[in-house]
């Protein structure tokens, strides 16, 4: 796919470095856009798991994504109760190919770390 944007980039931007640096924004797309949503039921986790896949792969670049919402939902039925999603109840993976590599990221809770962690899992070469 040819990239009108390349002229953007400095000429010593390689494809590994943008499939990189393309899976870092859909990691912190994914962060800071799909955070703080309220939801109420397992319904709601799966539209909005397929909501969040669908807007990861609208973007340049993507070539699979797959969400899995982690997260107890509440057990009544006042309408206050709702849990709101944070980061450390997805765990996404994110496939970007840039020319000639491949990259997978991951965002998901780490407990050693205590942390919800955006990272490469893979990167690879591909033709």
């Amino acid at each position: 796919m040819e990239d009108p944007a390349t002229k953007y980039f400095s000429p010593k931007v390689t494809s590994r470095d943008r499939a990189v640096f393309e899976a870092g924004i859909a990691i912190g797309t994914l962060v800071h856009q799909f955070t703080g949503i309220p939801v109420r039921n397992a319904e709601d986790l799966k539209i909005l798991e397929e909501a969040i896949k669908r807007s990861l792969l609208a973007q340049p670049f993507r070539e699979e994504v797959d969400v899995k919402i982690n997260v107890e939902l509440p057990r009544n039925t006042s309408p206050y109760s709702y849990v709101t999603l944070k980061s450390m109840h997805v765990d996404a993976r994110i496939v970007v190919r840039y020319g000639k590599c491949r990259v997978v990221a991951r965002l998901r809770y780490i407990p050693e770390l205590k942390y919800t962690l955006g990272y490469i899992e893979e990167v690879e070469e591909v033709v």
